[in-house]
């Protein structure tokens, strides 16, 4: 504790992209990618009746698919994800504010377009970077797509999510948040690839400790000495965005959490969010070509993720949300934290610090006692405020040591979602016909919710909801349905 006084190469591709301005100016030599191939990978080719010269047309296919994708969606134009259908909770009354660095406080697409369009070719620099890394993935996945479709993804899944998070981790802030998110979507990703993905909720390194001290300084616009009395000498917890240090208030000798945000991530996760919008294009492309019976949106979900994803770098929302939800929110047990206002800006959070454990570090019995009470706290918020924190993962539910306050206490709120009325009443109808059975009503429940599409196949539909939900609604949940 300190005491204080007052160029990623391309694999199997020449790299013609100094001056980039579209991936039609990558030439791929298919011909280089069959001997990078492991022995055993040599075997399982041999072995299903192929060959490395049949993989080398494969990958001369794949190469093709994507660069034929990617012209396409490059023939659109490149822009920021849109966030108009978003159910993030944003700061409307500081809508269209610009920081120094001239990009908005709230997620505004336009604002955020207009900002990178007088940053000459630094949205292009980074398209490349990233180009070094996705290609040969890409083309992997198309090649695999080709030669057995789904099933071929789905045998491989295992390399390919291990692959994608040591890409991510090359590529940085932006795209280890996202494999984060990633790791814990069971609906979109198949088990070995959200174990994967999980690796990357510890692999992130803290930030140099004198410079989150001279960002909170200059946060604060004064020395440290006179706000802090103690400080930690590293950091508690290190995340893509931020980092966490203990101290301890110099006026009132209250011991506070202090959440400092990375150097310069804003203006790399709005530049990265351009590039993402684009990769999910052609992804998207990808799949619609070779695996069309695949209904997810992936264009969809980078919108949605972007925008909440840029919100969450906004201190003063994330203390807001804070707020309302300890206004809002009474369930007997649950703790939320105080904020400090007066010490809190868009880039410095400063919270109530709580002593306890992580929820998933309990033991068993613990856990399902909490977890109840955490089930209710959740369900307040979704079914009667419609204001609700968005990232309820293990890190942000912890049981207290002094249970004055409460027995669990709910953390970081950077991510709050909101709902109308409306969608409050069609989750219940949807709770209500689920608990009965009735997959009919259920379907529509879903279809209003947006979650199946409109021209869904009911026949298809309803018994595969049948076998996937009754599990759960007899008891035992994932369990069971194992």
């Amino acid at each position: 504790m300190m005491h204080l006084a007052a160029n990623g190469a391309l694999v199997g591709c020449t790299k013609n992209i100094a001056s980039t301005s579209s991936i039609t100016e990558l030439r791929c030599n298919s011909s280089a990618l069959p001997p990078r191939m492991t022995r055993s990978a040599r075997v399982r080719v041999i072995a299903n009746g192929g060959s490395p010269g049949g993989m080398a047309r494969s990958a001369a296919n794949a190469a093709s698919a994507v660069l034929e994708v990617s012209t396409a969606v490059r023939m659109k134009g490149i822009e920021a994800p849109d966030g108009d259908s978003s159910f993030v909770a944003l700061d409307q009354e500081r809508r269209g504010l610009v920081d120094t660095e001239g990009l908005p406080l709230v997620y505004d697409k336009e604002l955020i377009q207009k900002y990178w369009l007088s940053q000459g070719s630094a949205l292009q620099q980074r398209w490349t970077e990233f180009l070094g890394y996705s290609v040969p993935y890409l083309t992997r996945v198309a090649g695999m797509m080709i030669t057995g479709g789904v099933d071929e993804l789905n045998k491989n899944d295992e390399v390919l999510a291990r692959d994608a998070r040591i890409i991510f981790e090359k590529l940085g802030p932006t795209y280890i948040k996202m494999g984060q998110m990633m790791s814990v979507r069971p609906d979109v990703l198949p088990p070995a690839a959200l174990k994967e993905l999980s690796i990357l909720q510890d692999s992130v390194k803290p930030f140099d400790t004198q410079v989150a001290i001279a960002q909170i300084e200059s946060e604060l616009g004064r020395p440290l000495g006179e706000v802090f009395s103690e400080i930690s000498e590293a950091p508690v917890a290190a995340a893509s965005l931020a980092q966490v240090y203990r101290a301890v208030l110099k006026d009132s000798g209250e011991v506070v959490a202090v959440k400092v945000q990375r150097p310069n991530v804003l203006s790399t996760v709005s530049k990265d969010l351009y590039v993402l919008r684009r990769a999910a294009e052609v992804y998207q492309g990808l799949i619609e070509r070779f695996a069309p019976q695949q209904r997810t949106d992936y264009v969809a979900l980078l919108n949605e993720w972007a925008v909440g994803f840029y919100t969450e770098l906004d201190f003063v929302n994330e203390a807001q949300n804070q707020q309302r939800l300890k206004d809002l929110v009474q369930v007997e047990g649950v703790y939320i934290p105080e904020v400090y206002h007066n010490l809190t800006t868009r880039r410095l959070l400063v919270t109530e610090w709580i002593d306890g454990i992580k929820l998933s570090e309990c033991d068993e019995d613990e856990i399902r006692e909490l977890t109840a009470l955490g089930q209710e706290c959740f369900l307040v918020q979704l079914l009667q405020v419609g204001f609700f924190h968005s990232d309820p993962h293990p890190g942000n539910l912890m049981k207290m040591y002094d249970q004055s306050k409460g027995r669990i206490a709910l953390l970081d709120f950077g991510l709050v979602a909101t709902i109308k009325q409306d969608e409050i009443d069609t989750i219940v109808n949807s709770i209500v016909h689920l608990a009965n059975k009735d997959y009919t009503s259920l379907v529509d429940d879903f279809i209003q919710l947006k979650i199946l599409p409109a021209d869904c196949d009911r026949q298809l539909v309803e018994p595969l909801m049948d076998k996937a939900l009754s599990p759960y609604v007899k008891g035992g949940g994932a369990k069971k349905y194992e």
